[in-house]
């Protein structure tokens, strides 16, 4: 995985458009809709807001309208609503504004934050995961001591061994970024040649 350094105005720029986020979107949600009554009858109508605009909903069983747009609601055997996407027909829990459709058909596909907190530099988030559990195991992470020999030190040796790996491939990786922003740098005109 390529690390996601670089200016923002680079063609090759490799952050995520934050209006691509599932978290940064305005949605509507069955879950929320049921506990607050909205598929309780026929008729029950709800205004629904979002951003400068706003749309009336209303149950029009066994589906909901909002707006003009019908949104076909089913039940599971838990007796929990989904929708089904307008678009795909996919069962849903969540339909995203300005489109009516689900994560996956709205366009070019909505994705989660919680998949791109890692990205910034590769394997930087296994090695606090790694130096945590040796925490755990009563080892003192950074430096590393002389490890005793007693029944866990199998396991301890093998962490600090991944961990030592994935630090000489992370300074790799890092100093192979730093060459790159310093042939950008001299390409663009920002350093000496």
């Amino acid at each position: 995985m390529s690390g996601a350094f670089g200016l923002l105005t680079d063609q090759h720029a490799t952050h995520f458009p934050p209006d691509r986020l599932v978290e940064n979107r305005a949605r509507l949600c069955s879950f929320a809709l049921h506990r607050a009554g909205a598929f309780a009858a026929d008729g029950v109508v709800t205004e629904v807001r979002w951003g400068d605009g706003g749309r009336r909903l209303a149950r029009q069983a066994p589906d909901i309208l909002l707006g003009d747009i019908r949104i076909a609601v089913v039940w599971d055997e838990l007796k929990r609503p989904w929708f089904l996407c307008p678009r795909c027909q996919r069962r849903c829990r969540h339909l995203y504004f300005d489109e009516i459709a689900c994560r996956t058909c709205c366009a070019g596909g909505l994705d989660y934050a919680s998949r791109h907190v890692h990205r910034s530099t590769p394997g930087v988030h296994r090695i606090a995961r790694w130096r945590r559990q040796l925490v755990g195991l009563g080892v003192d992470a950074r430096p590393f001591e002389p490890l005793p020999m007693n029944s866990r030190s199998t396991r301890v040796r093998r962490l600090v061994a991944k961990i030592i790996a994935e630090e000489n491939a992370l300074i790799g990786h890092l100093g192979g970024v730093n060459r790159d922003l310093h042939r950008r740098a001299r390409r663009r005109g920002m350093l000496p040649k």
